[in-house]
């Protein structure tokens, strides 16, 4: 039988070049379809859910995260990674509540991303929330440092204008939202 994708690329062998808390990477000899060899340098993680809360007065809840890695603090949707065996609906009210302090009252999928494919299997699963009006404490992890930040819709879209807003997985989430607010499924 034949491939369904004549694109695909074989994976000969893979080494495992580092292990880590939150991400692997790997190096794997692949045959392209045409016969070349080469190979390819895959990051690996275990996914991540990305929320936009939405609370009753309609703000949406966005938290403030300095991100080493970029040496900058952000503005961002609330968002963590899925734990071993988690659904991404139980993962989303559990990342919404302990970065939130907000319990969910309803969750609606939006889609999903790979936020880099072309080195990194990380895949977003992305969820609008409606909230509870009171929060009732972050539960922050003992590495989490951010602080929770409502803004209104048109807040959100001129941080995103004016290049205050650069957090990539947001900017998406808020086009799906708005896409789904627009095709009336919200």
């Amino acid at each position: 039988m034949s491939d369904p994708d004549p694109m695909r690329e074989a994976t000969l062998a893979t080494r495992r070049i580092f292990e880590g808390r939150a991400l692997t990477i790997d190096v794997l000899d692949i045959q392209m379809p045409d016969g070349r060899k080469t190979t390819r340098e895959v990051l690996r993680h275990r996914g991540a859910v990305c929320i936009l809360g939405e609370l009753p007065d309609g703000r949406f809840v966005l938290v403030r995260q300095y991100r080493k890695a970029v040496e900058q603090t952000l503005l961002e949707c609330v968002a963590g990674c899925m734990e071993p065996g988690e659904t991404p609906e139980e993962a989303a009210r559990r990342e919404t509540r302990e970065e939130s302090g907000h319990d969910v009252l309803s969750l609606t999928p939006l889609g999903h991303t790979f936020p880099a494919p072309g080195y990194c299997d990380e895949i977003h699963h992305h969820f609008h929330a409606r909230l509870k009006a009171e929060p009732d404490g972050q539960r922050l992890d003992t590495d989490e440092n951010l602080v929770p930040l409502p803004l209104t819709a048109a807040e959100i879209q001129a941080a995103i204008d004016d290049g205050a807003l650069t957090d990539g997985k947001t900017v998406i989430l808020w086009h799906l939202y708005l896409r789904a607010k627009a095709r009336g499924l919200l």
